[in-house]
């Protein structure tokens, strides 16, 4: 596959894991903040070594390939951050 087909396929994902992030820790907030503070710190971090790893046993990016792929990653969590933080508002 080449550099844009991966480049896209990461951005959606990153955007789906974005929200979902979010979305999960909102619902764990209005329960316990600490809970939800926590797990959300916790799963995102997960969520980069996963992707880090599988991104690497999958593709062996050069360092420019790379580059193109976190800033994708990094704009598609964004979108889906902000996504649901304009769509849902939490009742804390």
């Amino acid at each position: 596959m080449s550099i844009m087909l991966w480049t896209g396929i990461v951005f959606a994902v990153n955007v789906v894991m974005g929200a979902a992030l979010i979305a999960g820790v909102f619902t764990l907030m209005e329960r316990r903040i600490t809970v939800g503070a926590f797990g959300g710190i916790a799963v995102g971090a997960g969520m980069i070594y996963a992707e880090a790893t599988v991104g690497e046993d999958i593709f062996s990016p050069t360092i420019t390939e790379m580059k193109f792929l976190v800033i994708a990653a990094a704009a598609g969590a964004v979108l889906g951050v902000t996504a649901v933080l304009l769509a849902i508002e939490p009742e804390l």
